[in-house]
C-alpha cells in the first residue's frame, strides 16, 4: 500500500510541476525544469526502466553544476545533485543480462533489476551519500511547510521528489 501512495505523490508532484510550468507567466525557471525532468524521470523508471535514460540526467545536472560555479547559487547545486543522483539509479539498472547475476530489487517504482556485481550500483557508499543527501533534502523542504505564509507548491513538491528518492535509493541498496 505504501508503494501506491508513493508512487501517486510522484505523479501528482509531476503533474503539479508541469502545471506550474504551463501557468507561467515569467520565463521558466530552473527549478521547474529540474523538478518536471525529475519526476518525468522517477514515472518513467516505473514505466520503462533503462539504462539508457541515465544520459538525460548526467547531461542536465552537469549543465546545472556549471551554472553552480559560475553563479555561486546553492539551487543550482542541489539541482544537480538530484539530476546526477537520478542518472547514477538509472544507470545501476539492467534490463537484460549483462554477465553478472542480476537480483531484483523492489521500490515504490516497481521492480528493478540490478546488477549484483557490476555495472549496478558499484558505489554503494555514493548511493549512501547520495540517499543521505535526499533524506535531508526532503526534511529542508518540510520545514518550508511549517512556514508562514502557507507552503509554496515548490516546497511541496520537491518534498515528495526528494522523499521519494532517498526512499528509491534505501530500497535499492
Amino acid at each position: 500500500m505504501f508503494e501506491q501512495v508513493m508512487t501517486g505523490t510522484v505523479i501528482a508532484a509531476t503533474a503539479t510541476a508541469l502545471l506550474r510550468i504551463g501557468l507561467r507567466k515569467h520565463p521558466l525557471c530552473h527549478v521547474d525544469v529540474a523538478q518536471l525532468l525529475m519526476g518525468l524521470g522517477m514515472i518513467a523508471m516505473y514505466l520503462a526502466p533503462s539504462p539508457l535514460m541515465a544520459a538525460p540526467f548526467a547531461v542536465f545536472g552537469c549543465w546545472l553544476g556549471f551554472r553552480a560555479a559560475r553563479t555561486r547559487t546553492i539551487s543550482f547545486l542541489h539541482h544537480a545533485i538530484g539530476s546526477l543522483a537520478m542518472a547514477y539509479m538509472f544507470a545501476g539498472q539492467q534490463t537484460g543480462p549483462a554477465g553478472a547475476p542480476l537480483v531484483a530489487v523492489g521500490h515504490h517504482h516497481g521492480t528493478v533489476t540490478v546488477a549484483a556485481q557490476t555495472p549496478g550500483l558499484v558505489l554503494p557508499l555514493l548511493a549512501w551519500v547520495l540517499m543521505s543527501y535526499c533524506a535531508l533534502a526532503a526534511g529542508y523542504a518540510a520545514t518550508d511547510l511549517l512556514r508562514t505564509p502557507p507552503p509554496r507548491a515548490r516546497s511541496l513538491i520537491e518534498l515528495v521528489l526528494s522523499g521519494s528518492m532517498a526512499h528509491m535509493f534505501l530500497a535499492m541498496l
